[in-house]
């Protein structure tokens, strides 16, 4: 626009957006080595481990986790709670992650080729398991059954991370909320399907606090998180329902 002198006057209107990457790498995605947003993914899940401790402690014998997503956060849990650390399961390392096969008939075959439980750990012993997620609920049972088989006396289900309750639209295979587990069923009817003695999640809280505890940077334009999945807060709004784009 022409200014009183007629000189021509140009105005930038600059909208300042907070990043938001997916929290979820943290939780499952990515390799435990990884520097992500200048930390170390290990030691955000051990500290995702300390506050499900502080947040859900439970009398028991070991730690125990499920390999190898769970492993950080249940040495976590085992340094904060002061009980000891064992692996109470074997994993095969030649099947693949059962959270990405594209059935529930697959994750569940899956789950049968993965794991086996360590009798020499797991007998006579109360059990404070440790996964990192649950999304669907059909790898967990099985599991439970395993350690039971193998005379677990407890089996204590932890999990570092909040409810999966929100389809992704980002491209992570979560593309309703009629498939995902804590939809229908609350922590306590969820340990009884499962088989658990009890089940307890990381609030939504403590994750983005173990998350953000040790960045380093302050700006909170730079530090952003999605939480979509768990919140229901999507950082692009959500897909039009009638679009292309609707997973």
């Amino acid at each position: 626009m022409p200014d009183q002198m007629g000189a021509l006057l140009c105005q930038l209107h600059i909208m300042i957006i907070s990043q938001a990457f997916c929290i979820f790498e943290y939780v499952y995605f990515a390799r435990a080595d990884s520097i992500f947003e200048g930390q170390m993914v290990y030691a955000v899940r051990m500290q995702c481990g300390r506050q499900l401790a502080i947040e859900a402690p439970v009398e028991a014998d070991i730690v125990g986790s499920v390999p190898e997503s769970g492993n950080a956060a249940a040495h976590g849990y085992s340094r904060q709670s002061g009980i000891s650390f064992a692996e109470v399961l074997c994993k095969n390392r030649y099947v693949g992650r059962s959270f990405i096969q594209p059935s529930n008939r697959l994750r569940q075959l899956s789950v049968a080729k993965k794991f086996g439980a360590l009798v020499g750990s797991v007998k006579n012993k109360r059990i404070i398991l440790i996964d990192d997620s649950i999304v669907r609920g059909n790898t967990i049972g099985p599991i439970i059954k395993l350690l039971r088989n193998a005379g677990a006396k407890e089996v204590h289900i932890r999990v570092a991370s909040p409810p999966l309750l929100y389809p992704c639209y980002m491209g992570i295979n979560i593309p309703t909320r009629e498939e995902l587990i804590a939809n229908k069923m609350n922590a306590k009817e969820l340990a009884n399907y499962v088989g658990a003695d009890s089940l307890a999640y990381l609030s939504l809280e403590g994750l983005i606090k173990a998350v953000r505890s040790d960045l380093k940077s302050k700006n909170s334009h730079k530090v952003g998180h999605c939480t979509a999945c768990l919140s229901g807060i999507y950082p692009g709004g959500v897909p039009n329902q009638d679009s292309e784009y609707d997973w």
